[in-house]
């Protein structure tokens, strides 16, 4: 009786463990314009993040504003271990969002799948003044699991996941970056 709980207990940990994963996973990119390791975002250049709608998503400003603060913070993090070889260089990443549902808690604890979290855009990020295409990929997150994992996670926590990943790429630190031209 004692070993069966015991058991238990422990399979409760070991899902709980590998269900903590999934919301905190940074997406991975789909590059439709690769950016060369010599152009990411280094230590001191600075990255201006614009986010843009598209036609048929409803966002309040609010929830942009947060979004936006959140990958420059990431960007701004991250790119303190990228070493600059040139003079400090301005970029501006833009996100065009062409889907953003925050679902529902109470749908995502009854069964998963239902009540799903989803965040997907288009990055785009360009050195300034010249507006130059550096970079341009695809990004995103969807959340779907049940139960009290389900319902405890919010919009915010797959907005955080979103931002490293988008952090991640521009700096080149999760994902091979092609090598400069000669």
């Amino acid at each position: 009786m004692q070993t069966t709980r015991a058991r238990r207990l422990w399979l409760v940990g070991i899902c709980s463990a590998l269900l903590a994963g999934c919301a905190g996973t940074p997406p991975a990119p789909k590059f439709s314009h690769s950016m060369v390791s010599d152009s990411r975002v280094a230590a001191p250049d600075t990255a201006e993040v614009t986010i843009e709608l598209a036609e048929h998503i409803e966002v309040l400003p609010s929830d942009r504003d947060r979004v936006a603060q959140k990958i420059k913070a990431r960007i701004d993090a991250r790119k303190l271990t990228n070493a600059a070889s040139t003079e400090p260089r301005s970029f501006q990443v833009v996100l065009r969002v062409t889907r953003y549902e925050k679902g529902n808690r109470f749908a995502r604890a009854m069964l998963a799948g239902l009540g799903q979290i989803h965040l997907e855009g288009t990055i785009s990020v360009y050195q300034m003044p010249g507006h130059t295409l550096l970079e341009e990929f695809d990004m995103q997150k969807t959340f779907a699991w049940g139960g009290v994992y389900g319902a405890s996670t919010s919009m915010e926590e797959i907005e955080d996941t979103f931002a490293d990943g988008v952090a991640a790429t521009v700096t080149g630190q999760d994902h091979p970056v092609p090598k400069a031209k000669s």
